[in-house]
């Protein structure tokens, strides 16, 4: 069991695959289609997919909201610990700030 930590913990980027649905039947029709009648005219597979630029920009706004989550969740505990350990100290020395 692992001790909790303050401190950023890397953790290697998964991949989430998720497999389609693969119909042989459907996929023979069509290579038969194109050998005899030649491409279909339907939309290539180019144009079903997003450009690579837009991609690595929805990835980093992504990214990036959720380490500045998680920075700004840090340094509330950090800052709530400094104020509980200046308010011990005070206290014990009886220093009074009021």
């Amino acid at each position: 069991m692992r001790l909790p930590t303050l401190f950023k913990q890397h953790k290697n980027k998964t991949f989430g695959f998720k497999p389609r649905y693969y119909d042989e039947r459907k996929e023979r029709l069509e290579q038969l289609y194109e050998k005899h009648h030649g491409t279909k005219e339907a939309t290539s597979i180019k144009g079903s997919f997003k450009k690579r630029a837009s991609f690595r920009d929805d990835w980093k706004s992504v990214s990036k909201t959720t380490e500045q989550k998680q920075s700004q969740k840090r340094l509330l505990v950090i800052l709530a610990l400094l104020i509980v350990i200046t308010i011990l100290i005070l206290d014990k020395y009886n220093i009074k700030l009021f």
